[in-house]
């Protein structure tokens, strides 16, 4: 009975040192070792540039998988943006996206409404904004400022009123190659942002306010046929915050 029970006591202790032995042997696995499982080549660390690292190994199948995931990913949402103002209505809303090695572009796709004031009805807005920001300087406790924003949009008003090619009732040429549902936008600007610290991140990373100065094609138009339109008069001013989802 000893002799027995000796040798399964001896048996549960090679079973166990050997489970041991597998679980420390993979834990220091090299790396090398792991990049060809399809379901660890999602987990590998990134550079700077967002290209994994040591991906050397990885399949044709596997580097054309991590190549479609991160297309669908660029479609995610990173912002979302509320503004006043800016020849896109009283006030718009909608979501932005963030590209660039630095995030220094940014397209964002809004929609607005212009209240009824002395028209029949209200009417509503959607605007295609490209933004572009050089660089930012960081001022310390989490604020960065934004020197230089720039860019332009494409706004457009929805209504049977606004139309897109010159009406026949009008003589030819009366509005040139403008239209009414479509505006063509340029701004600059600047903001400041606050980074929220990471142990106290719910919902977003950051918050920017921000201001634009810009001008549309209307605006231009009038100016070259009329000298008495100042530059100020072709300016506009708009207020905006971005929440930094991502």
């Amino acid at each position: 009975m000893k002799w027995r029970g000796l040798t399964i006591s001896l048996a549960l202790l090679c079973v166990l040192l050997q489970f041991l032995g597998s679980v420390r042997a993979q834990e220091t696995l090299p790396i090398d070792s792991l990049i060809n499982r399809e379901d660890s080549i999602y987990f590998m660390p990134e550079d700077d540039e967002g290209v994994y690292q040591s991906d050397i190994r990885l399949t044709t199948y596997e580097k054309r998988v991590r190549r479609y995931r991160k297309r669908w990913e660029s479609l995610i949402p990173t912002q979302f943006v509320i503004q006043n103002a800016g020849n896109m209505g009283l006030l718009s809303f909608g979501l932005g996206w963030s590209s660039g090695k630095r995030n220094q572009w940014e397209t964002h796709l809004l929609f607005g409404f212009i209240p009824k004031y002395k028209s029949d009805r209200a009417k509503s807005t959607m605007t295609l904004k490209e933004n572009y920001i050089p660089w930012s300087i960081y001022l310390g406790k989490g604020v960065q400022l934004e020197p230089l924003r720039t860019g332009l949009y494409i706004n457009s008003v929805f209504g049977t009123e606004f139309w897109q090619k010159e009406p026949s009732r009008y003589p030819n040429d009366y509005y040139e190659f403008l239209s009414t549902r479509f505006r063509l936008n340029i701004f600059a600007g600047q903001g400041i942002t606050k980074i929220v610290p990471h142990r106290q991140r719910y919902f977003v990373k950051s918050v920017t306010a921000f201001y634009e100065l810009g001008t549309c094609d209307l605006y231009i138009r009038a100016r070259y046929f009329d000298n008495n339109v100042t530059f100020w008069d072709l300016m506009g001013l708009s207020l905006g915050i971005k929440l930094q989802l991502l």
